[in-house]
This record gives C-alpha cells, sequence and structure tokens, in this order.
C-alpha cells in the first residue's frame, strides 16, 4: 500500500484477559495520514461563509471578518466555489455561489456590508446549505462555515431543532463548521451544530484573533486527503460494545463511527469500551474492526482495512498484570479529562464549585499517576492544563470566556484525537 495512505494502529488496553470473568477494557484505533506534497489532486473546495451581521457585530468584529474573509477568497483557486451569506433578522447574499475567479470584484461586493438588526441564525444557515447545494458535487469539500457573536432571536431558536437542520444539512453531505466570536454566543450549540455538521468549532475571544481562526479552518479544507471515513466494530460471541468515546456513534450488532474528514498530517483516535466475558484460557476472538474511507490523493477510491482482533486469556494473575498497555490507558485518560472539564463547568453552571473542583481534581489524580508511571510529556501538559481550569472554578474566576476557553478545549481534545 502507497506510502500516501492512513497509517492504522489497532491495540488493546489489556494484552491478556482473566479467565471466566466479565472485563471492561478499551479498544484504540489510530489513524495516521503523513505528511505529504498536496500541490496537485486537490478536490475543489465549494464553501458558503455565513456571517453575523446583527448589530452585535459593529466596529472592529465586522471589520475583522471582511478581513478574514477577503483572506480566503485571495487563497481559493478558480475551481474553487464561493458563497458569502449575511445575515441579521433578514438574510442577504451579497456573493451568490460563483467561481474563485475574479476575487477581487468579489472582494468589492462584501465592503457594502454593515452591522444591524438581530439574529436570524437558521435563515443563514439554512441559505448557506442552498448556496452550496447548487453547486454540489461528490468530489468536492463541501462545507458551510459559520460565524457569529450572538444567541440565534429570529427564526428557528430552539438548540435542539438548529441541530436537527444541521443534522439534515449534514445527510444531504455538506459539512458544517462554527465559529463563535466574544463572550454572548451559546457555545453549547454552536458545539453541538459542528458535531452534527462533522465539523470544526472554534472559540474566538477578541475580535482581532478572527482572521487567523479563519486561516486555520481555511487551511484544514485545501488540505484534507480522505472523505467519509468510517469505522465499523463487529464484536464476536461473548463481547458487546459498551461505549464510543469522542464521536456518535450507531449501534447495531456493534458501532458505526462515521468521523470527520481526514487532514494532511492529521492524526484521529477512536476509543471504545468492551465489555468481554470470558471462559476458559486460551485465545479468545474479539471483533473485527473495519476502516474505509475515500482518498482523494488517489480520484477518491476506496481505501479498506479489515482487522481481526483476538486477546489471550489466562489464569496467569502476572501475565495479566504485566499486560497492560500505557498508550492506550494515555488515550483513554486524556479523553476522560475533556469530559471530566465539561461536567465540572455544568456543575459551575449551577453554582456548585466545589463539586466542579471535586470533579477536576479527581481526573488530574489519575493523570497524575499516570504521568508518574510513563512521563509523558503530553500528559504532564494536559494535568497541567486541567489543574489551571480548576483555579478557575470560583465565583469570582468563572465567567463566560472561562467556560467558553474550556468548551473549547474539550472539543478539541475530543475531535483530534
Amino acid at each position: 500500500m502507497s506510502n500516501n495512505k492512513v497509517k492504522v494502529h489497532l491495540a488493546t488496553s489489556q494484552n491478556c484477559l482473566p479467565e471466566n470473568e466479565l472485563s471492561a477494557i478499551y479498544l484504540m484505533l489510530q489513524l495516521k495520514q503523513p505528511k505529504i506534497a498536496l500541490e496537485v489532486n486537490r478536490l475543489p473546495l465549494n464553501v458558503s461563509f455565513v456571517l453575523d451581521r446583527s448589530g452585535s457585530m459593529s466596529g472592529s468584529k465586522l471589520d475583522y471578518t471582511m478581513e478574514a474573509v477577503a483572506f480566503a477568497l485571495g487563497n481559493l483557486d478558480p475551481d474553487d466555489t464561493v458563497s458569502v451569506v449575511a445575515f441579521d433578522d433578514l438574510v442577504e447574499v451579497p456573493v451568490p455561489a460563483t467561481r474563485a475567479e475574479n476575487t477581487d470584484y468579489l472582494k468589492q461586493l462584501l465592503r457594502e456590508l454593515y452591522a444591524r438588526g438581530t439574529t436570524n441564525l437558521s435563515g443563514g444557515l439554512l441559505e448557506g446549505a442552498e448556496q452550496v447545494k447548487k453547486n454540489y458535487r461528490k468530489d468536492s469539500i463541501n462545507r458551510v462555515v459559520l460565524l457569529t457573536d450572538g444567541l440565534a432571536n429570529r427564526g428557528v431558536s430552539d438548540p435542539a431543532r438548529l441541530v436537527e437542520l444541521v443534522k439534515n444539512i449534514y445527510a444531504g453531505g455538506i459539512g458544517v463548521s462554527t465559529l463563535g466570536v466574544g463572550d454572548d454566543f451559546h457555545e453549547d450549540l454552536l458545539v453541538d451544530m459542528a458535531e452534527a455538521g462533522n465539523g470544526n468549532f472554534y472559540f474566538i475571544a477578541s475580535p482581532e484573533a478572527i482572521p487567523d481562526i479563519f486561516k486555520e479552518e481555511l487551511q484544514g479544507l485545501l488540505s484534507v486527503t480522505g472523505q467519509n471515513p468510517v469505522v465499523e466494530i463487529h464484536p464476536k460471541e461473548n463481547v458487546r460494545v459498551h461505549a464510543v468515546f469522542g464521536y456518535e456513534p450507531v449501534f447495531n450488532d456493534g458501532a458505526t463511527i462515521k468521523l470527520p474528514d481526514i487532514y494532511n498530517g492529521d492524526t484521529k483516535t477512536v476509543l471504545a469500551e468492551l465489555h468481554v466475558q470470558t471462559g476458559a484460557s486460551g485465545m479468545m476472538p474479539l471483533a473485527q474492526v473495519n476502516f474505509s474511507y475515500y482518498d482523494v490523493i488517489s480520484e477518491l477510491s476506496t481505501v479498506s482495512y479489515n482487522m481481526d482482533l483476538s486477546l489471550e486469556v489466562s489464569s496467569d494473575a502476572e501475565k495479566i498484570r504485566k499486560g497492560i498497555d500505557l498508550k492506550v490507558h494515555k488515550e483513554v485518560e486524556i479523553f476522560k479529562a475533556a469530559r471530566a472539564r465539561e461536567d465540572a463547568f455544568k456543575e459551575a453552571d449551577r453554582g456548585d464549585f466545589e463539586a466542579s473542583r471535586r470533579r477536576m481534581k479527581k481526573q488530574a489524580k489519575k493523570l497524575r499517576l499516570l504521568f508518574e508511571e510513563c512521563g509523558d510529556d503530553e500528559i504532564k501538559a494536559h494535568l497541567d492544563d486541567l489543574e489551571r481550569d480548576m483555579e478557575s472554578m470560583d465565583t469570582t474566576t468563572y465567567s463566560a470566556s472561562v467556560r467558553k476557553e474550556m468548551k473549547d478545549k474539550s472539543f478539541r481534545t475530543r475531535r483530534r484525537r
């Protein structure tokens, strides 16, 4: 198989299980896309930038947003398709879907935008999707990029319905990324929308950071190497998939997990908790794990991996004790740190800062013990970060900005891994 293909590593948290017991173990599938030259074979983009122009965006927010969109236009190729949708209580399309050829003219169209009105987020989102649909092709990166600084207060404003809208958009082959600016947007909603659209979420703390965040999203879209990656876990007899971490699976006899697009140099880690009822000593088949994606570098040919997973079952206590894979445990505990952070700020939202700190402290202790055992610098970085967040859990320091930063870190940890 070509060196350009995704490298796959399959492992479990234990390499040996005790006989005649019900055991909970973790399965890890790690996917690594080697860094390659992408001067050729890049898929064309079909992207709609959906911009909040409500009154709260006046001044530097809108100025920096225009700068960011101008940057994006300047980095597109003539084969790419772009549109710009602007929304307040009304929805307008200053740049209807068009090839990114005369980008200087497109930039001029943006200069007429000014801030006004309220926030019809759903109207802007749906119009952005319609603009992408006009030029939808399977061999393109089809994406809506939504930027807002506020709460939806016109059109569809119920969070559950907005997330359902995004699910419908994604079912039509169009991804959705969300960017939230400042302290007033609903971060839980924007994260849920990004996850429903298999896109990205970004917290932009200050307006001057808008161009850099736009650049990060655009560079990701320009470096897609694999589309529609899917992991399937088919457990064998006496094995059950109990949970999948970081992604929303479809549970059937096992679990099917649709992943976001694979970027150049990307690493993704899928973690699943398996419950295994062992029998007598010997080799026990646990599952078949399948991974497939469309390879952008090879004209969207399908790449598939089919892996059989078995573990030894033994009565040897020492062999069982030594059969722990610390690399898998590292990934599990880092994911749990992200989950502990989210649980902690939900406790803080209720005003129970003691419970919030206690939840984070418990996970920090696990990370510290793991770091002492293996000395991994990445574990130490996550430990330090968690402890810093724990210090923010009191009435004087917990704020909307702190919550958004924690939500952003949690999202990036879960979706990066």
